[in-house]
């Protein structure tokens, strides 16, 4: 192997050469991702869209291209990450000069016109995001918001919003995950432990429901307290 041909490019690569090259800028590119935090990668604004879409060029044409140089594209790489890194510093301390503010696009069930030309959205555009969020109606909408995100929010009037539990005075039903007692007829007591109970209980309450530890393929405590049976199929 020429180290030289692999981090500066020659002629050709031969296969261990490929591989290191592809190993290498991977694991680079997805140190500079973590490095960037979470923010990064769940909001996906316009310079950390440039930058991941850019930087994927890079690292494939890099990879198999013999006369390309590797030191080239980590440098590449280093250097747009960084960028990045710093425009979203620049954001999170000066909104305004890098990002874009939210739009207000409906407001009481009025679409307001001057917003939806700022934003570039046309009204089929805004209607079918709309009807996505399950408002069908301009009427049933409070306010529509334009995110910097690219996402529309929508607050429909409180006559308009869905029955809720509490609005009937009816008790709430708590909610949670489900705790997995039994997986493919095997009993989890990893997860009986924490809630103090027993393999004997567990088999009485499987009993109870006509089946047997073996025939169970999932059964899971559900935040009610009950029990839940998924039986396995006989083929």
């Amino acid at each position: 192997m020429d180290l030289n041909s692999l981090w500066s490019g020659g002629n050709s690569l031969n296969p261990l050469e490929i591989f290191l090259r592809v190993t290498i800028l991977y694991f680079s590119i997805l140190f500079m991702t973590r490095l960037m935090g979470p923010r990064q990668v769940g909001i996906v604004s316009a310079f950390n869209f440039i930058t991941h879409a850019g930087m994927a060029h890079v690292a494939t044409s890099r990879m198999v291209n013999p006369e390309s140089s590797l030191t080239a594209a980590l440098i590449i790489i280093v250097v747009a990450y960084s960028l990045s890194l710093l425009l979203s510093w620049v954001d999170y301390k000066f909104p305004s000069w890098v990002g874009t503010s939210p739009i207000s696009l409906v407001k009481n069930g009025q679409i307001l016109q001057s917003n939806l030309k700022k934003a570039y959205v046309t009204m089929d555009d805004l209607l079918a995001q709309l009807r996505l969020k399950k408002a069908h109606n301009l009427s049933e909408v409070a306010s529509a918001v334009l995110e910097p995100m690219g996402e529309l929010s929508v607050v429909k009037k409180p006559e308009s919003s869905p029955v809720t539990r509490s609005m009937m005075k009816i008790p709430e039903i708590p909610t949670g995950t489900g705790a997995i007692l039994i997986y493919d007829g095997k009993i989890e007591r990893q997860s009986l432990k924490p809630l103090g109970l027993q393999d004997t209980w567990l088999e009485q309450e499987i009993a109870k429901k006509g089946f047997s530890i073996p025939q169970i393929l999932l059964a899971t405590l559900e935040s009610t307290g009950s029990i839940h049976v998924s039986v396995k199929s006989h083929e």
